[in-house]
C-alpha cells in the first residue's frame, strides 16, 4: 500500500529509524489490526484485518488469528500498541484494560506472552484517535465551523459509536500530548422541555443519565423509543420490521436519512441536537480554540444531516458564550482509521523514548 504522509511536527525526540509497530482499534463493535511501518514522517500500512467484536470471547484470541496470519517475528515487529474503548489502568511496568461494551479484559504481561514482543502498551480508544488526528489530511475532515485555529491551544475530540468517547489534547512542550477521559459518563444536561422529559423516561431505566445513554448507536434507540412512547409521529410497520431484524441504531439513521421517516427523522434530530451541545459543553470546559474534532463511527455515516447546522446550532446555544464558541473551528473525522493510526503512532514514539 502507499505511504501516508504523516505532517511534520518536531518533538523533544526525534526518531529518524524504521519501526514497524503492531496497532489495534478495539471498539464494541468492531476490532481492527495492523503492521504498519512508521518514520518521523511517513506511515506505510504492511497488513491489517477487521473483526466483528462480538464474535470473539476474548481480544487475545483476534490476536492469535491476526498474528498466525501475518506472523510479528516475519513482520519485524518491534513494539505493539492497543487503543481500547474503556480505562486503562497502570501498575509499574503492567498495564490492564477493560472494554467498556464487551466483556473483554487486558493485560500486558499476558500479551507479552502472547505476541513475543517486550513494548506492548494499551491507550484510551479516544487517545489513539487524537494522536491519529496529526495522520490525517484535509480531505478526512469535513468542517462543521470554519474559524481559525490558535496554534498550541487545546483541542477537544469525542466521537459516538458502541459508546461516547471524549478526550483532550494539550500543547507540551513542543507537541500536543493527548489526555484520557472518561466524559461520555458524565451527567446529561437536558436544555429543552422535551429532553427534560427524555431525561425522566430515561431515569425510569436507568439509575444514572449520563451522555452516553444518549450520544451513542444504543442512545439513537433511546431516544427513538422515548419519541415513540410520546406519540411524537407513529412508528411505521417497515421501520419496525427493520429494528427487529438489523441493528436498531443503523435501521433508524437509514430510515431517517434515506426514507424520510417522520419518527426516525425526529430521533436523529434530536441526537444531533444533544450532541452538538455535548460538544459546545466541552469545548466551554477547555477553551478549545485549537479545534474540536468529531470523531466516531456514526458522525461520517449521518454526515449531510450532521451538516445542515442542527449540531452547530446547539453547540453554539450557549447565551451569553455563544459568541465565544462561534470563533472555534469543528471538524468532523471522517476517515475511520485515525483511532489505528494513532494508536501505531503512539507506539513508535512510545518505543522510540523508551530506547534513547
Amino acid at each position: 500500500m502507499n505511504g501516508i504522509s504523516i505532517p511534520q511536527q518536531r518533538y523533544i525526540f526525534q526518531p529518524v529509524i524504521s519501526m514497524n509497530i503492531l496497532a489495534a482499534d478495539i471498539g464494541g463493535t468492531k476490532t481492527l489490526l495492523q503492521i504498519a511501518s512508521l518514520t518521523d514522517d511517513c506511515y506505510d500500512v504492511i497488513c491489517e484485518e477487521s473483526y466483528a467484536s462480538d464474535d470473539y470471547e476474548t481480544f487475545y484470541d483476534v490476536v492469535r488469528l491476526f498474528l498466525d496470519k501475518y506472523p510479528a517475528n516475519g513482520n519485524k515487529v518491534a513494539a505493539a500498541c492497543f487503543g481500547v474503548a474503556g480505562p486503562v489502568t497502570t501498575h509499574r511496568n503492567n498495564q490492564t484494560a477493560a472494554v467498556t461494551n464487551l466483556p473483554w479484559r487486558l493485560d500486558t504481561e499476558q500479551l507479552r506472552s502472547l505476541t513475543h514482543l517486550s513494548h506492548i502498551y494499551l491507550i484510551n480508544d479516544f487517545q489513539a484517535v487524537g494522536y491519529g488526528l496529526d495522520t490525517l489530511g484535509r480531505d478526512d475532515l469535513v468542517t462543521l465551523q470554519a474559524a481559525a485555529c490558535r496554534p498550541r491551544a487545546p483541542r477537544m475530540i469525542l466521537g459516538a459509536g458502541t459508546g461516547l468517547g471524549v478526550g483532550q489534547l494539550i500543547w507540551h512542550q513542543d507537541h500536543y500530548e493527548m489526555l484520557a477521559s472518561e466524559g461520555g459518563h458524565v451527567d446529561f444536561a437536558p436544555t429543552t422541555a422535551q429532553q427534560i422529559g427524555l431525561l425522566n423516561f430515561l431515569l425510569e431505566r436507568f439509575d444514572h443519565v449520563s451522555y452516553e445513554r444518549l450520544i451513542s448507536g444504543p442512545g439513537l434507540v433511546n431516544i427513538y423509543e422515548y419519541l415513540r412512547h410520546t406519540s411524537v409521529a407513529k412508528e411505521t410497520s417497515a421501520l419496525s420490521q427493520a429494528i427487529n431484524r438489523s441493528d436498531p441504531a443503523a435501521a433508524i439513521a437509514e430510515f431517517a436519512v434515506n426514507k424520510n421517516d417522520v419518527l426516525a427523522n425526529e430521533a436523529l434530530d434530536l441526537f444531533i441536537a444533544i450532541y452538538g451541545a455535548m460538544a459546545g459543553n466541552l469545548a466551554l470546559i477547555n477553551l478549545a480554540f485549537g479545534g474540536v474534532y468529531v470523531a466516531g463511527g456514526i458522525a461520517p455515516k449521518i454526515i449531510g444531516r450532521i451538516n445542515n447546522g442542527g449540531f452547530i446550532r446547539a453547540f453554539n446555544h450557549k447565551g451569553r458564550m455563544s459568541k465565544l464558541l462561534e470563533t472555534m473551528p469543528v471538524y468532523v473525522v471522517m476517515n475511520p482509521q485515525a483511532g489505528l493510526r494513532g494508536a501505531a503512532k503512539a507506539g513508535y514514539y512510545y518505543t522510540a523514548v523508551t530506547s534513547d
